[in-house]
């Protein structure tokens, strides 16, 4: 088959374009470290990536929302732990207290149980470092427990009674796709601890407060089942707060667990993302040089022919 002249010097202009326009690309990619430039040059791989981007996304939000929840459960953790001890303490002071102490000795007991009583009704209203309060259910900007304590200023108490004003419910946080975690307790299961008849933690201490240094009226000094049953009602404070001692702990655990699987996924999705979209510069440098050398023989070889015409070989 003959091939006219037109013909041949149309593909040689042809060839040499087009390996001008692939550098062209390959310097464009090698510049960005980009393996495709546009969706077009790819469709598959895009879709990939786009694919893996989304995933990627959302699990770094549930990545920061377990950061958030482990800070919430070991923020409460930690007020928990103080509380635990202040019940101890309590306990203790009621153990060691006898109605066979003088008023003075009394006094002295009933002077440490006032600040332990101060001290639980400030950690039942911990504000987390946003100023929400961490025991008030979902009702976090409202004071759970109010209990000026104090008795009526020498007489036992007449029904001095803690009220709880925060939520029954507890706040949850999505930690993975439809899992959530409770990261709130409230104490109302422990400062109303008891049988179930209602009997009000810092009403009891509050209660022994007053009745301690009591000298009369006849029967204000507590007997040794008086003090019993506040002891009794510590330990079954102490009981419910390990309930909840005991949830946090498992909470950790399962989000320590949902955390590594997580970080994990994440890395392998972030290296598939990257394998997807970054450029192996080495073998485009590779591509590039070769394209170069095509690119100067097609020239050499195109200059070549058309400086070639019938009046050369006349004469």
């Amino acid at each position: 088959m003959r091939i006219d002249s037109v013909t041949f010097f149309t593909s040689g202009l042809v060839g040499i374009r087009d390996n001008q326009s692939a550098m062209a690309r390959l310097n464009e990619q090698i510049a960005t470290g980009q393996n495709f430039l546009a969706p077009k040059d790819d469709p598959l791989a895009t879709q990939k990536v786009l694919d893996l981007g989304n995933r990627l996304a959302a699990r770094t939000q549930y990545a920061a929302n377990q950061t958030k929840a482990d800070l919430a459960l070991e923020y409460e953790s930690t007020v928990l732990n103080e509380v635990e001890s202040a019940l101890n303490k309590a306990r203790a002071l009621l153990v060691g207290t006898s109605p066979a102490f003088d008023a003075q000795a009394r006094d002295a007991h009933a002077q440490q149980l006032r600040g332990v009583f101060e001290h639980l009704l400030s950690l039942a209203n911990t504000q987390d470092p946003s100023g929400n309060y961490i025991f008030a259910g979902d009702k976090t900007t409202t004071q759970p427990f109010a209990n000026a304590g104090g008795g009526d200023g020498g007489n036992p108490p007449a029904g001095v009674v803690t009220g709880y004003v925060g939520s029954a419910s507890t706040r949850e946080v999505e930690v993975d796709t439809g899992r959530r975690l409770q990261v709130s307790d409230n104490l109302d299961t422990v400062y109303r601890a008891g049988d179930g008849a209602g009997v009000d933690l810092l009403q009891t201490l509050d209660e022994a407060i007053v009745r301690l240094p009591l000298s009369n009226p006849p029967g204000a000094i507590p007997d040794q089942a008086t003090l019993d049953g506040y002891i009794q009602t510590l330990d079954d404070a102490i009981n419910a707060l390990a309930g909840i001692q005991y949830r946090i702990a498992g909470a950790q655990t399962e989000l320590a667990d949902l955390t590594a699987t997580t970080n994990s996924l994440m890395t392998l999705e972030s290296n598939a993302l990257g394998d997807l979209q970054q450029l192996d510069q080495a073998a485009a440098i590779m591509r590039l040089k070769t394209r170069q050398t095509s690119l100067e023989a097609a020239e050499r070889a195109y200059a070549m022919t058309s400086s070639l015409s019938l009046f050369s070989y006349l004469g």
